[in-house]
């Protein structure tokens, strides 16, 4: 079920990891970004958008990056011109589709619209600050190399992909360093966009400058508490093991295996 904001913005949230989904209408065009993942999810996607659509032109799915449960949706939208970070990670998107199928296969999951095929970007965004549609868009790595964020200047949401959750600790599976990087992008984005809402893909919105500046924070301690005790661990297993408490009052034992991927990446950045 979608919910309505102010601005010409709609969100709903997944039943698989709160996963959520944007439809926007901003300059005569409508935007969906990661369309859904549950058959039923995917087709309230797409009545909602027809919905917004109804006087718009340009129809443009937006892709925050290549794990699956951000792509699945895309065969529902075969007119749409499909937008994604110039740095699209085929590689990535393959095992997406892989474990797609082994997803859906062990859960007797029936799409009619299945992702068999590669996603093709129609339009690479290229650059920090590129505009469709009255839209912004941001590259972003470190969770993976072709993380996206949208900013709606109609409502004021800036939309960020998986990162600054509050749900979940920052899940890295390209660099912990480029990570760093992301969330000091996003910092200075909040300081020079103002948005009211910030939206991460996995969980529920912050709402307001105090809300949105917590999620950086508490993203940034546990990476830069991960960083800290990289350089000096003498093995991954030493640095996931000292890093456990780096996250709230511990790392939840259902994503541990998260943090100790976590751990294998930063700590091979700096030892190897």
């Amino acid at each position: 079920m979608f919910v309505s904001y102010p601005g010409g913005l709609w969100l709903q949230s997944s039943l698989l990891w709160q996963t959520q989904c944007a439809v926007m209408a901003s300059q005569g065009a409508v935007l969906v970004m990661d369309p859904g993942f549950f058959p039923h999810e995917v087709q309230a996607a797409r009545e909602c958008a027809a919905n917004a659509a109804a006087v718009a032109g340009e129809r443009l799915l937006v892709l925050s990056h290549s794990d699956f449960d951000h792509i699945v949706g895309v065969p529902s939208f075969p007119d749409w011109t499909v937008v994604a970070s110039s740095r699209w990670d085929r590689r990535n998107e393959r095992r997406a589709r892989q474990a797609l199928r082994s997803f859906d296969e062990g859960y007797y999951i029936v799409r009619d619209r299945p992702l068999t095929r590669p996603v093709r970007p129609d339009r690479p965004i290229q650059r920090d600050g590129e505009e469709l549609a009255g839209c912004r868009f941001y590259l972003l790595a470190g969770h993976t190399r072709d993380g996206l964020a949208c900013y709606h200047p109609g409502s004021g949401a800036l939309i960020v992909g998986d990162y600054l959750s509050d749900c979940e600790f920052p899940f890295i599976y390209v660099s912990a360093i480029a990570y760093r990087e992301t969330l000091a992008k996003l910092a200075r984005l909040a300081e020079d966009l103002v948005p009211s809402l910030l939206v991460s893909q996995h969980g529920q919105p912050a709402v307001g400058r105090d809300a949105i500046r917590r999620r950086l924070e508490e993203s940034s301690g546990y990476l830069e508490r991960l960083i800290g005790a990289a350089t000096t661990a003498g093995s991954a297993a030493e640095l996931e093991r000292a890093t456990r408490n780096a996250w709230r009052a511990g790392v939840p034992d259902a994503i541990r295996g998260s943090h100790r991927r976590n751990a294998r990446i930063a700590w091979r950045e700096f030892h190897t």
